[in-house]
């Protein structure tokens, strides 16, 4: 009979396990006012890139390999990968409380009385302890555990778009400075042939000292341009080097040129949803949700705690009769503890964790609003850096046929020496802007991929409604995908 007044208390607290949901905190995803004008739609026919795999589509194996062989030994990615499982580990530490906790005790010893033989003992017993979860802080917090493994899992992915986005950028630097290498060289050489001809009339008396020395100054300007691509070539094959995990001496960069690579034309339209599968905006929502899982875990925790406790076993006297069963035996027990005053800590913690999630709540909309930023940013850079260097390749065209034009006529007698010169720095000068500015172009397609978190097409995780960006294999409880609220 003993045993009836820890059931009834057993029973009454399962009466009670609704009351968590009054400890919950209300969530609803933070509200961004946006134009009505992102609200678009991408053509079908356009709307196979940016893809996940985007540079697959560039046809350069050479960059597929070096992306292959960033995401298999880059250094930062498997740190964030080990911070995954950092994460992981605690959610299940986070979660244990869920669960009861068995332990099993055994005892063994000898009593020797006085005027008696000794006697051995043995004590054998299985001991479960368990919380009732009745205000819920224990599922609180596993929810908090599940939503930090996801910003962690979040934010490995967020390395992973980094990393190709930053091989894919400094490969197309390399190809491009070798361009530049070679635009300037051939610049030098056309100076230097100028120069033979100049020197070639100063002897036979039919310029004088200046314009030799005028030319001299265009042919060492020339030679000074060299230099310094190199040195840019050197640093960007090291900065690619480290990206892919290697020691700089053992990279080699087979690719020549930029010019044969053909950029892809960026869909018109820009739908808004794309921005839900950025990284950084789950990783918000992520952390806003761990915080919402917090406040009720610290509302609960004002409130009493019911645990059960129980034993059962066998004893004896003697090895041989351990197991038989009039030795076994069974305790349940449950307590209550609750706290009557405590100076506010815990009062303290649930005002901490409430304006804890205010906080998170603006760096979520702060990250929504950059989002867009980045996006807008890419999209007028692609677009303003194609027009520019078609434009530039029209002035070096340009600028070549001038430079002809004035050597022929100043060697005819019809122009100056002076005409000449300027007709040379604009051709020098036009030359040397058209590569730079189509890797400006190839780096703002590379941003805009960025930018939108991996390209137009849903992970496959989340074509099927899942949470997880691609290459994640968790998912936490609750909201999981992030909504932008439109306002226009």
């Amino acid at each position: 009979m003993r045993r009836y007044p820890a059931v009834a208390v057993i029973l009454g607290a399962s009466l009670l396990a609704g009351c968590a949901s009054f400890m919950a905190e209300p969530y609803q995803t933070p509200e961004v006012k946006l134009s009505a004008n992102w609200a678009g739609t991408v053509p079908e026919a356009e709307a196979a890139w940016p893809d996940v795999d985007w540079w697959r589509r560039l046809q350069v194996q050479e960059l597929d390999g070096f992306i292959a062989t960033a995401l298999a030994e880059n250094t930062d990615l498997r740190a964030a990968v080990a911070r995954v499982e950092q994460a992981r580990a605690r959610s299940r530490v986070a979660s244990s409380g869920l669960y009861p906790v068995i332990t099993v005790p055994a005892t063994a010893g000898v009593t020797d009385r006085v005027g008696s033989s000794k006697q051995e003992f043995y004590d054998i017993a299985l001991s479960a302890s368990y919380e009732l979860d009745i205000w819920g802080r224990n599922r609180f917090s596993s929810e908090s555990g599940q939503q930090v493994l996801n910003a962690s899992i979040y934010d490995r992915e967020a390395v992973r778009i980094a990393l190709v986005a930053d091989v894919a950028t400094n490969y197309f630097l390399i190809l491009s400075l070798r361009d530049r290498l070679r635009t300037a060289e051939q610049n030098l050489a056309s100076a230097r042939r100028l120069m033979d001809l100049i020197e070639a009339q100063f002897r036979a008396g039919k310029v004088s000292a200046l314009e030799v020395e005028r030319q001299r100054t265009v042919v060492a300007a020339a030679e000074a341009t060299v230099p310094p691509l190199r040195e840019r070539e050197r640093a960007a094959l090291d900065a690619l080097a480290v990206l892919l995990g290697r020691v700089p001496e053992q990279l080699r960069v087979e690719g020549q040129s930029l010019r044969p690579i053909p950029l892809p034309p960026v869909a018109a339209g820009l739908p808004s949803e794309l921005l839900e599968r950025r990284p950084d905006i789950r990783r918000a929502e992520a952390d806003l949700l761990a915080a919402n899982a917090d406040i009720g875990a610290a509302r609960a925790a004002m409130f009493p705690t019911v645990s059960l406790t129980g034993t059962g076993g066998y004893q004896s006297d003697a090895l041989s009769r351990l197991f038989r069963s009039s030795t076994g035996f069974y305790t349940l027990s449950a307590d209550i503890l609750g706290v009557i005053f405590d100076g506010g800590r815990l009062s303290g913690q649930r005002d901490i964790a409430l304006a804890r999630k205010q906080e998170l709540a603006e760096n979520y909309r702060k990250s929504v609003l950059v989002a867009f930023q980045e996006v807008e940013d890419a999209l007028a850079g692609t677009e303003h850096f194609e027009a520019e260097q078609k434009a530039l390749v029209k002035a070096a065209t340009h600028a070549r046929e001038a430079y002809r034009l004035a050597e022929k006529r100043y060697f005819y007698g019809a122009a100056d020496f002076t005409t000449v010169l300027d007709a040379q720095r604009a051709y020098l000068a036009a030359e040397l802007s058209v590569d730079p500015a189509r890797f400006a172009w190839a780096a703002s397609v590379v941003g805009l991929y960025r930018a939108l978190g991996g390209g137009w097409q849903p992970a496959p995780a989340e074509e099927s409604g899942g949470a997880a960006p691609a290459g994640s294999d968790a998912t936490g409880p609750g909201r999981a995908d992030p909504k932008i609220s439109f306002n226009p």
